[in-house]
């Protein structure tokens, strides 16, 4: 019975302790806290339970005059008990009071005041020691010292919480609704933990009378300890004084005079002890039959156990209420399908609220280095995974070696197209196949009618997305510079040539005010027409989706081609580390697990994005762009695939692009 109490106790207390953690801290990380907290006062309490109190009651060894007294007492009590002795302690105090700890038998202790020893006669104080090697038999010092002791870690986290000593932990990310249940929690975890004590106090004090009464066969003598000691209380009190949470190691407890105390003792009324006491026949060597009855055991084993129940729930259940917020900062590309998942997403999971910002790839990464934002990213999707290795490279040179929570995690793919005006097409490109070469002579001629267009089309114009902040820009010039070099790899060496540097001083005289992103280039490259925009590269998904924009904005759509080589890009989702918490993490790992899955890659699809899982075909998801008739599009287009840019080499063509005029 009294292991299935330590552990219900036990249970119930340490859940307080990590709630309040998890609340006050923050997060998981709060809550492991709490958890290691409450691991290691259990721990070291079942070892060192009798230091602890003993350094706390400042007691001192009996002196052989005092022993004389106690040690016959106790030989006999310990005897008819069948339990070792105890060693035995004073405490340097008038107030009349005793206590008993020590994690079990063996290592039992036995404390008694100075004015105890003054103020009883032998009888009586032969009662009172009976009471605590009761408790010791019992286990209830164990008991008491740990509750007492994980009481005062709660009311000294709160204390302290309340003064605000934790605002080191990330607030600033801080849902509101925690934050609003972070002052009850303050205000309630130690009143709390003190119920619980006292709901196992009273029948643990019950307990001990009746062991008295059965080790001395005399009730009487205990209830008229316990009457004496009830009138000494009021006058006097020990030196526990600054901390009532000690109450429960008593016999009586000395705080009672305080109207809080009397509302939430941690000890039965002295009154009814006493009448439970004179209610024992003299001489009875059992404890009342109404207390140990076999309904009474039953009983309160249930009860116990029903506390154990609650205090595991109260530890591992997830909190309701407790709404995590995550920032996904992702490249536009990703805009429009996003912006239909993300409701989709939040509905299935109520205590997650997502927010959504859109950027170039490579402004991604510098505005997360530089700490541009106004917010906290949580989870950066940009175009290419390439980009999150270049990211991780240039913190780890900064000081962050491990950036992301987990391994990106592929979302969904694209490469890169060319489009074209349909009667421009036809022109520069006449077999219908996309030519670097046949881009760069019209460049270089400037018009139209130099190269055998129309002379109402004017000047040549191509569109390509900044190279020093878009993913597609990258990419363009990669595949463009290795198409100059003959189909070489692309290097450091090759890539700073005299014939690359030209290559580039040449598209960024022709490429007027690059956009930011590839999403923005087709919209203008729709909105402009075929006046200001001819030719551009983007991503085959942003070709197919924004198609029939174009049909209805120009009354004409666009041409799609397939470049041989193109450079495949896999969007991929990373969990960034700086000021994300654990719980933040969690739920982030639930969204990229939720974009993984097949009815979310079936919408990246209709957005004109392929899928990065097996068993999806393009033709038969529903309005997917495969199906549509566009110009030029393939499922399967044979073309080779070239290897996107590592980070070096993206640092080598943003530092190009930047230098050449």
């Amino acid at each position: 019975m009294n292991f299935l109490k330590t552990v219900a106790l036990l249970a119930l207390l340490s859940s307080i302790l990590v709630l309040t953690a998890y609340l006050l801290i923050g997060g998981i990380i709060g809550a492991v806290i709490g958890l290691i907290v409450a691991a290691v006062i259990n721990f070291s309490l079942w070892f060192y339970s009798d230091q602890v109190v003993l350094a706390a009651f400042d007691v001192r060894p009996a002196n052989s005059q005092e022993e004389a007294i106690l040690k016959p007492i106790v030989e006999v009590l310990c005897y008819r008990a069948n339990l070792p002795e105890p060693k035995l302690y004073i405490i340097p105090t008038s107030s009349p009071n005793a206590f008993a700890t020590g994690r079990n038998p063996q290592r039992g202790v036995v404390c008694i005041t100075e004015g105890l020893m003054k103020l009883l006669p032998e009888d009586e104080l032969e009662a009172v020691i009976a009471h605590e090697l009761s408790h010791i038999k019992h286990g209830d010092a164990l008991t008491a010292t740990v509750a007492v002791t994980i009481s005062v870690a709660i009311s000294l986290l709160t204390e302290t919480g309340m003064t605000g000593m934790f605002a080191m932990f990330n607030y600033r990310n801080a849902n509101p609704i925690r934050l609003a249940a972070l002052f009850p929690t303050l205000l309630l975890a130690p009143l709390t933990a003190t119920l619980t004590q006292l709901a196992i106090s009273r029948t643990r004090e019950y307990a001990a009378d009746a062991g008295s009464a059965s080790l001395t066969g005399n009730p009487r003598a205990l209830a008229n300890a316990l009457e004496k000691l009830e009138n000494n209380s009021q006058q006097q009190s020990i030196s526990t004084e600054e901390n009532p949470a000690l109450a429960p190691l008593l016999i009586i407890n000395p705080f009672k005079g305080k109207l809080v105390n009397r509302l939430f003792a941690t000890h039965p009324p002295t009154n009814n002890r006493i009448q439970e006491l004179l209610a024992m026949q003299p001489g009875l060597l059992t404890p009342p039959t109404r207390r140990n009855s076999p309904q009474s055991k039953r009983r309160r084993a249930i009860i116990s156990a029903a506390i154990a129940l609650i205090a595991f729930a109260l530890a591992y259940a997830p909190l309701p209420g407790v709404q995590q917020n995550l920032t996904i900062v992702s490249g536009t590309e990703l805009q429009e399908p996003l912006a239909v998942l993300e409701p989709q997403f939040e509905a299935s999971h109520p205590n997650i609220n997502l927010e959504l910002k859109f950027q170039g790839s490579q402004d991604i990464v510098n505005n997360y280095i530089d700490q541009k934002h106004d917010f906290t990213p949580t989870i950066l999707i940009p175009a290419n995974g390439e980009i999150l290795e270049e990211l991780r490279d240039r913190l780890a040179v900064q000081g962050e070696s491990n950036p992301f929570y987990d391994t990106p995690q592929p979302i969904v793919k694209t490469f890169l197209v060319g489009i074209a005006w349909p009667e421009r097409g036809k022109v520069i490109f006449p077999r219908r196949r996309f030519q670097w070469q046949s881009v760069e002579r019209a460049m270089q001629k400037r018009n139209w009618t130099a190269i055998g267009g129309q002379s109402t089309w004017g000047s040549f114009d191509f569109v390509m997305t900044d190279p020093s902040r878009s993913n597609s820009g990258q990419l363009t010039l990669s595949l463009w510079s290795q198409s100059n070099l003959g189909g070489s790899p692309l290097a450091g060496t090759n890539l700073n040539g005299p014939g690359i540097q030209s290559l580039f001083a040449l598209i960024k005289r022709s490429v007027y005010q690059p956009p930011l992103s590839s999403d923005i280039l087709l919209q203008e490259f729709i909105a402009r027409g075929s006046n200001d925009a001819d030719v551009a590269t983007t991503y085959e998904s942003i070709a197919l989706y924004r198609w029939s924009q174009a049909q209805t904005t120009q009354e004409k759509p666009y041409q799609i081609y397939y470049l041989d080589p193109t450079i495949e890009t896999v969007a991929t989702a990373a969990i960034a580390r700086r000021d994300v918490n654990e719980g933040q993490a969690k739920a982030a790992r639930e969204f990229v697990a939720f974009l993984r899955q097949p009815s979310q890659q079936e919408v990246f699809v209709r957005y004109g994005f392929r899928p990065v899982i097996s068993g999806i075909n393009l033709e038969s998801v529903s309005n997917s762009p495969w199906n549509q008739n566009i110009p030029g599009v393939q499922v399967n287009p044979s073309v080779q695939f070239s290897q996107p840019p590592d980070a070096q080499l993206r640092k080598e063509i943003q530092r190009l692009w930047q230098r050449v005029n």
